[in-house]
């Protein structure tokens, strides 16, 4: 029994122009395995006209075949033994993986009410006892609030609620859950009722029947 193997893009060597596929690129490491020299020259030469082919908006430039054997010997990583009528001025540039940007190491508690609501904690945290602390303290109770109704479809009594503020400011805000006032935004995940089309021609032409039928019965005969 033959088991095939799995050959994927990730595993192959990485390609000098991507823009002409495996393909070519493969056929250029065929070239570099002929023995001959003139071979060599020759299917490179053949190469280009495929090459041309594929791109063929490559030959509107004046110099395309100087520039398409400029692309074989920089996918052949400059290591191609052919007689090459131009001169290949070599750019080389080697492949670097983009640094990993990581992942925010500072968790969320809970996900549900995201990671701006924490900074408003935390400056609900800093600032003094008073009218406007208890005001934000409420603004904040209420979108904790919906923003759990609107992910979980979950309602949040005002004791779960003073729990997550005080579990979230590290014990800064301390409240009791009698002391919050929630505004439910009822305009949430709320449909507006589509206008009704009325049936202006129907009536119409009701209308005109019982004008014909009253026509019919004011009508006398002399």
């Amino acid at each position: 029994m033959t088991i095939l193997q799995d050959d994927y893009n990730t595993q192959r060597p990485i390609l000098g122009i991507s823009e002409y596929g495996r393909h070519v690129q493969e056929y250029i490491e065929h070239i570099k395995s002929l023995p001959s020299k003139e071979e060599r020259t020759s299917w490179v030469h053949n190469l280009a006209g495929i090459m041309a082919t594929l791109n063929p908006d490559i030959k509107l430039q004046v110099n395309y075949k100087e520039i398409l054997w400029g692309h074989i010997f920089q996918m052949a990583d400059y290591d191609l033994d052919v007689d090459c009528p131009y001169e290949i001025v070599q750019v080389k540039q080697e492949f670097k993986r983009p640094e990993h940007l990581g992942y925010n190491a500072s968790g969320i508690r809970f996900r549900f009410y995201g990671r701006n609501l924490q900074m408003m904690i935390d400056k609900a945290g800093e600032m003094e006892d008073g009218e406007l602390k208890q005001d934000l303290v409420n603004m904040i109770a209420s979108f904790m609030y919906n923003s759990c109704k609107a992910w979980n479809n979950e309602n949040l009594s005002n004791e779960v609620i003073a729990e997550h503020l005080k579990t979230l400011s590290k014990g800064q805000l301390k409240i009791e859950g009698s002391e919050l006032v929630v505004s439910a935004d009822t305009t949430l995940n709320v449909r507006q009722p589509l206008p009704q089309k009325t049936n202006n021609f129907g009536r119409n032409n009701n209308n005109k029947n019982k004008n014909n039928k009253n026509r019919g019965k004011n009508f006398r005969r002399f």
